[in-house]
């Protein structure tokens, strides 16, 4: 069981990527459930009491092991989805939630309203602490599989775009090492056919991110992995650098003590 928590600032972008044409709705709160669209303006609607607030859209994608695909049935997930949300303290709010089965994984989407019923905002302060607590107690009280790790999922089994996100995994895992600095890593990549585009501020043009594309298909660096973001790339070659100085420092000091000993002897 893997689950992200989101902010964003679109309803109509968020909902209308959740309610794809392979989308199952499971249980809607507090909006109209007609079409897209009328899911879209109910968000909007109570969103707009609080014009103010920047990021009103709670997204959380909620993944499970392929071992407990068997047990996801559609009321068992809607319950692991609702005790969550409760647990998280995401209540008296609107909210949908929604099946997607176009993955190796079986999963879900939960889009809520951060503007409450009483136009009060609702907090996520802590979430990651919070989310990882709430985790392993839904796990354990229902026997859950625990994540084996990404070296330990199947890649014959896997399907785009989960396919080319472990493709890009692979890629990046094997030759950061030897990279030093951005241009390496580009470089290296190309080799496996994907391409590195970073984001920029527009005010700045300062980079505040990193993607990955292979055969047409993008992911954000913290989408492949939590380390493969670009704050912690940069620090990873920046890493790479200092212990290519320790290396060289430490070959250094042989050779030094080796000529002090040819000397004294």
């Amino acid at each position: 069981m893997i689950v992200k928590n989101i902010k964003g600032k679109s309803f109509k972008g968020c909902v209308s990527y959740v309610m794809n044409d392979i989308a199952k709705l499971l249980e809607a709160e507090g909006v109209l459930e007609g079409t897209k669209q009328d899911i879209i303006r109910s968000f909007a609607m109570q969103r707009s009491g609080r014009k103010e607030i920047k990021q009103p859209v709670g997204h959380i994608p909620i993944a499970f092991s392929p071992e407990d695909k068997h047990r996801m049935t559609d009321d068992f997930m809607l319950q692991l989805a609702k005790e969550y949300m409760r647990e998280m303290s995401i209540k008296n709010t609107q909210y949908i939630i929604v099946r997607h089965d176009n993955t190796y994984n079986p999963h879900l989407h939960i889009v809520y309203n951060r503007i409450d019923n009483d136009l009060k905002l609702i907090s996520v302060n802590n979430d990651y602490k919070r989310n990882i607590k709430v985790c392993k107690k839904l796990k354990d009280k229902y026997g859950l599989t625990y994540g084996k790790g990404k070296e330990k999922v199947k890649r014959e089994r896997l399907n785009d775009p989960d396919k080319v996100k472990y493709y890009i995994y692979d890629a990046i895992k094997s030759v950061l090492p030897s990279c030093k600095n951005p241009a390496d890593l580009r470089f290296a990549l190309k080799k496996f056919g994907i391409e590195l585009e970073y984001k920029h501020k527009r005010t700045t043009n300062e980079i505040e991110g990193v993607s990955f594309r292979y055969n047409n298909i993008a992911f954000k660096g913290s989408q492949v992995d939590r380390r493969f973001s670009f704050g912690n790339l940069k620090k990873a070659l920046e890493n790479n650098i200092e212990e290519v100085k320790r290396q060289a420092r430490k070959e250094y000091s042989r050779e030094q003590a080796e000529q002090k000993a040819k000397q004294e002897a």
